[in-house]
């Protein structure tokens, strides 16, 4: 399982492992088009985009319609969608909805029934959400971590992170929401679900994507500077694979007769990956499908006898 595909000139900003009985891989072509691969494969399992209803309120049957349909083939709900002037996080059974809007309001939608969430006043800078059971983490500009339990702001907490000029702000969370990953682009800290700080990085590079498994025992980066893209355990960071991501696209099968590699300037646009270790990132208008083990494998620490 190593692929690769040329499908834009532009950047892809987003790619998603989508797990099933045929896992897929969503890959973000634009704003609002997406087209699906077969994660072991490449083979192509279809395309779609929408537009989100001009004028309509969430409410209204039409709008209900349309974040019904936001799903891959096979019935997976998509995890973040951007309709308009709305981000759209979607657990994965389709049952809550949380509607970021462009002047930073937060609404939970749980089973159709829509509350808003209460932000502080704060501006947000990251935002993620726990598919499974709908825990929602959200830094604000001052690098504090609001997590709310669905609709209920369990509280605010401070991460330690520092403000920079040229930060790179993200949060991932972990199925269950027991491992929330938290940046300002330089370090990275790994939270509970209560808020606690249980682990920090502080990285000899600037940290420019990062994704989590699913179960939160991996955790990958990658380098702005090199485009490394580096692996840790999720529970501690200890470092195990790195490599490369020009060199992981060039090993990987190309699966079209004729396609161009990415600039030799460009960075990883996108990252994701899954409790088995599949490995999906995105350089330029290149989207690359591979695994941890052909990442080159880093020398565990030992005890001193």
């Amino acid at each position: 399982m190593t692929w690769r595909l040329h499908l834009t000139n532009l950047a892809i900003r987003q790619v998603d492992i989508l797990a099933g009985k045929t896992s897929l891989l969503a890959v973000w072509t634009g704003r609002e088009r997406v087209a699906f691969f077969d994660l072991e494969t490449g083979a192509p399992a279809g395309e779609s985009s929408w537009r989100a209803p001009v004028g309509e309120t969430r409410q209204s049957a039409r709008w209900q319609e349309f974040v019904a349909g936001l799903t891959a083939p096979g019935g997976a709900y998509l995890p973040v969608v951007r309709a308009g002037g709305t981000t759209i996080y979607t657990t994965e059974d389709g049952r809550m909805r949380l509607y970021v809007l462009n002047d930073g309001a937060l609404f939970l939608e749980t089973d159709g029934k829509e509350v808003p969430l209460d932000t502080g006043g704060a501006a947000l800078v990251a935002l993620g959400l726990d598919r499974f059971l709908g825990l929602i983490a959200a830094l604000d500009e001052q690098y504090r971590l609001a997590i709310y339990q669905q609709h209920i702001r369990v509280g605010l907490f401070d991460t330690g992170l520092e403000t920079a000029d040229e930060a790179q702000p993200a949060v991932v969370v972990s199925h269950g929401g027991s491992a929330i990953f938290a940046t300002n682009g330089q370090t990275v800290v790994l939270l509970d679900s209560g808020g606690r700080v249980r682990k920090r990085l502080t990285a000899h590079y600037p940290v420019g994507r990062m994704a989590c498994s699913p179960n939160g025992k991996l955790f990958v980066t990658s380098d702005v500077d090199t485009g490394v893209i580096r692996a840790y355990n999720g529970a501690d960071f200890t470092p195990t694979h790195q490599r490369h991501a020009i060199d992981l696209l060039q090993d990987a099968t190309q699966i079209q007769l004729i396609a161009d590699l990415p600039p030799v300037s460009a960075g990883v646009g996108a990252l994701a990956v899954d409790n088995q270790g599949a490995l999906a990132f995105a350089l330029s208008g290149v989207v690359c499908v591979t695994h941890l083990d052909q990442l080159a494998a880093l020398p565990r620490p030992q005890p001193l006898l």
